[in-house]
């Protein structure tokens, strides 16, 4: 939806006021204005006198479509934005419950053997060491996303090739550091079973491996989310007032396009500050300019603001304050199932290979790469295609209520594989 440039608003009033009764230029006084002209001139040229009849607004019947799509015209949208940021704390709730089910099921359900002492001596029991490692190595994974987004546009000029060349790589490596937590925690080392199995202590630790990763994942998530309803902090009209604001916007801009047109060239000369007295109110004009200053500073911010969220709308499709918090939620809960269940199934994999063994001692045949040669491409195509849904030319087409729905499926099913392969399910 085209907008209107955001300086060609009337200036900026917090709701419920009136507009300015005069629109003065900087370096002139209302003394001296007022000792020009009748006061009917004065009360027809002042925009606090004109009504909405006189400047062709007398019909304040708008319907709420039209008041709405007007107001998103200019940028603003109804609605509280206090109401907006206390929904969306039922995200980090959620989140916060979920990770606490999630962290005590595996001791309700799956109780394991009793764990044998380490064979090296640990400085912290576990889960600390299994969080501390995957936040730290998924904190490596982000901090390396815009080298290789830099990387991918300096190799193909084509958008859509560099969406592909990034994700790719990017899911690569964030698979293969998941999966490096494992030989780093020493898991394999301290095995009590030959196998996978949800009766070793170390299913538990490939557990808490997943749910750092999601910790992580989740957290910067919910941030990113209040960065992004702070952009709407200056747009939100509320319900109650939004068409009392938008026809004080017409009238105001409609006033001032009609006293500009009557201002005479010599008028305007006598309130300009660079007239041929402007020494005589150098203060004035210098206040005058501070104060413009200040103006086209606070426009600037707008139109950052503006921009700012015009690149988040052209992702999503929509703006992000009307998304459902439900599908906020989703979104976090995603995140949860599709790290468990990735993790679950590189894991098991992995510790049936040859390759967790790096001593080169002789193996029995139990032991082969083929599950890890199956498993890991087939987390990178599903992961690879879940990156895929969410770039902005997919998203915007696609919605966000599907890619969420299409992640919670994707990631029970991971879930329930994983579990399988760990012989959790029988």
């Amino acid at each position: 939806m085209d907008r209107r440039p955001l300086l060609a608003l009337p200036p900026k009033q917090s709701f419920g006021t009136v507009p300015p009764a005069q629109t003065y230029g900087y370096g002139t006084t209302q003394g001296a204005s007022s000792a020009r002209g009748s006061p009917e001139q004065h009360r027809r040229n002042s925009l606090l006198a004109e009504v909405p009849e006189e400047v062709g607004f007398a019909d304040t019947d708008i319907e709420e479509e039209e008041l709405e799509l007007e107001l998103e015209e200019r940028g603003y949208y109804i609605g509280s934005y206090k109401r907006k940021v206390a929904l969306y704390s039922l995200v980090p709730i959620s989140s916060i419950f979920v990770f606490v089910i999630l962290a005590v099921a595996p001791s309700l359900i799956w109780r394991p053997d009793q764990p044998s002492p380490p064979a090296h001596t640990r400085s912290f029991s576990s889960p600390l060491p299994e969080l501390l490692v995957t936040i730290a190595l998924w904190s490596l994974s982000y901090l390396l996303r815009m080298p290789i987004y830099n990387l991918a546009s300096a190799v193909f000029p084509i958008p859509l090739l560099q969406s592909l060349l990034f994700n790719t790589v990017y899911v690569l490596l964030s698979q293969l550091l998941r999966l490096s937590a494992v030989p780093i925690l020493h898991i394999r080392y301290e095995m009590q079973y030959p196998l996978p199995t949800w009766r070793d202590p170390a299913f538990h630790r490939v557990w808490w491996v997943a749910l750092g990763w999601a910790l992580a994942d989740v957290t910067v998530g919910i941030a990113q989310g209040y960065e992004q309803l702070a952009l709407y902090r200056d747009a939100m009209v509320p319900e109650a007032h939004a068409r009392d604001v938008l026809m004080r916007w017409r009238y105001a801009y409609e006033g001032a396009q009609t006293r500009r047109s009557q201002i005479s060239p010599d008028e305007a000369l006598r309130m300009s500050p660079r007239s041929l007295h402007e020494n005589e109110d150098l203060d004035g004009t210098r206040k005058s300019e501070a104060a413009l200053r200040l103006a086209v500073d606070q426009d600037f911010e707008q139109l950052v603001r503006l921009k700012d969220r015009e690149e988040l709308e052209d992702i999503y499709g929509i703006p992000p304050i009307k998304i459902p918090v439900f599908v906020s939620c989703l979104q976090r809960l995603d995140a949860f199932v599709l790290s468990l269940g990735m993790t679950l199934i590189v894991s098991a994999a992995y510790l049936r290979a040859p390759l967790a063994f790096p001593d080169g001692k002789s193996l029995p045949p139990i032991y082969t790469n083929s599950a890890l040669a199956a498993a890991f491409p087939l987390i990178i195509v599903v992961h690879l295609v879940l990156a895929l849904l969410h770039t902005p030319p997919v998203l915007a087409r696609v919605g966000v209520h599907t890619t969420a729905y299409v992640g919670l499926l994707v990631g029970l099913g991971s879930v329930f594989t994983g579990l399988g392969l760990w012989g959790a399910l029988s």
